[in-house]
C-alpha cells in the first residue's frame, strides 16, 4: 500500500486511469487498525487494483476534499472520480463484492448497488382488512 500525501496527492491521481481505492485511516482510530489487515488482504487478492493509504491526521487536506467525516473510510475511485464511498468496519465480502461489481451499469448511474426485488406477500393487506372489518362489524352491531 502506497502512502498517499498532499505532495504525492496530484501525480498519483493524474496517473491512475484504472480503478484506484483510497483508504483514510487515523493512528489514533481503534477501528481503522482492525481494518487494516482486511485492507491488506483486499490488496493482495486484487493484484489489479492499486490501493493507497491517507492517514487524516497528516493529510487532513485530501480528507477534506473527499468529504471523509469518518475513519476508516474507502473510496473507490477512477479517472479522477469517487466511484462508491464505504464508511466504517467492512468485512472482505462486502469489499471484494464492490471490486467485483464495480463496472456495474446501476453503479455507475445512481452510485449504489440495486437491491433486489423482494416478492411482495398480501398476507398483511388481508389480516388487516379483516381485523378493520371484525371491528367494524362489532361496532355496527352493539349498537343496536
Amino acid at each position: 500500500m502506497e502512502r498517499l500525501h498532499v505532495a504525492n496527492f496530484e501525480q498519483v491521481a493524474s496517473t491512475e486511469k484504472n480503478v484506484f481505492v483510497i483508504k483514510f485511516s487515523s493512528p489514533t482510530c481503534g477501528p481503522c487498525h482492525s481494518m487494516a489487515p482486511i485492507v491488506e488482504e483486499f490488496d493482495k487478492n486484487n493484484p489489479r487494483i492499486k490501493v493507497y493509504e491517507v492517514d487524516t491526521m497528516e493529510s487532513p487536506e485530501i480528507a477534506a476534499h473527499f468529504g471523509v467525516r469518518g475513519v476508516p473510510h474507502i473510496s473507490f475511485c477512477e479517472n479522477r472520480e469517487v466511484i462508491y464511498n464505504i464508511t466504517g468496519l467492512t468485512p472482505l465480502k462486502t469489499l471484494q463484492f464492490v471490486a467485483d461489481n464495480i463496472n456495474d451499469t446501476y453503479l455507475r448511474t445512481y452510485g449504489h448497488f440495486k437491491r433486489p426485488e423482494t416478492k411482495k406477500t398480501w398476507w398483511y393487506e388481508i389480516s388487516l382488512t379483516v381485523v378493520i372489518s371484525l371491528l367494524a362489524f362489532m361496532i355496527f352491531f352493539y349498537r343496536a
